[in-house]
C-alpha cells in the first residue's frame, strides 16, 4: 500500500538515499521503479550509486509518478465497492 504522497515527505537529508528508501517501501525492483518514471534501469543504478546528480528533473518525474500510482490505488479502492 502506498502511503507516501510526495518524494519530500521521506525526511532524510540526502536526495539518493531518500529515493531508496522510497523504492524499497514501494517493493518495487529497479525495473518497475524507473519503468514507472520512464527512465532507464541503468540510469535510476546509476543515480543510486551515487554516479550521476540527483536532478531536480529527477524529483518531478518521482513526485508525477508518486500522484499517478496514489490515484490508481484511489480507483482501485473505489471499484471494490
Amino acid at each position: 500500500m502506498l502511503t507516501v504522497d510526495t518524494f519530500n515527505e521521506i525526511e532524510i537529508e540526502d536526495d539518493v538515499e531518500r529515493l531508496l528508501i522510497l523504492r524499497k517501501r514501494m517493493a518495487l525492483s529497479q525495473y518497475q521503479f524507473a519503468k514507472g518514471m520512464g527512465i532507464s534501469t541503468s540510469y535510476l543504478g546509476q543515480i543510486e550509486r551515487g554516479e550521476v546528480p540527483f536532478s531536480p528533473q529527477l524529483r518531478v518525474r518521482i513526485n508525477d509518478y508518486l500522484k499517478r500510482e496514489k490515484e490508481i490505488h484511489e480507483k482501485d479502492i473505489f471499484s471494490s465497492f
